[in-house]
């Protein structure tokens, strides 16, 4: 089995090492290894299970949202029960930037006529 340091496991990821040091220690890394000196070593799993927080974080996902589908995958210790609660934090993700994409269309309309206002305003001072 390869074993990874944690600064070339950081780099490998693209996070730092106190970035996986903090999922350890909140549970969402769980499965470090550590050498008779107490060094820690990650494996080939550890590091796609940090590309797949990596990529949930990036999907919108925070934290706690993650560590609740650590939860569930560690009470029935498979994915069958995960991944329907992942697809309904996605489609709660997808509504809430939805309704971000309409209040910034509402916004940019209100600042485009705003702006057509002050034009209009000013053609008439000259």
């Amino acid at each position: 089995m390869k074993y990874y340091k944690i600064g070339q496991l950081a780099d490998f990821v693209g996070v730092s090492p106190r970035t996986i040091r903090y999922y350890e220690e909140i549970g969402l890394l769980n499965s470090i290894r550590r050498l008779e000196g107490g060094e820690r070593v990650f494996t080939d799993q550890d590091y796609q299970r940090l590309r797949f927080i990596k990529r949930l974080k990036h999907l919108g996902l925070t934290l706690a949202e993650m560590h609740e589908l650590e939860d569930i995958y560690q009470i029935h210790r498979t994915n069958k029960k995960v991944l329907p609660r992942l697809l309904e934090l996605l489609d709660g993700h997808v509504q809430k930037i939805e309704e971000r994409i309409r209040n910034l269309e509402k916004l940019k309309s209100e600042i485009l006529t705003y702006h057509e206002r002050i034009s209009k305003k000013l053609d008439e001072q000259t």
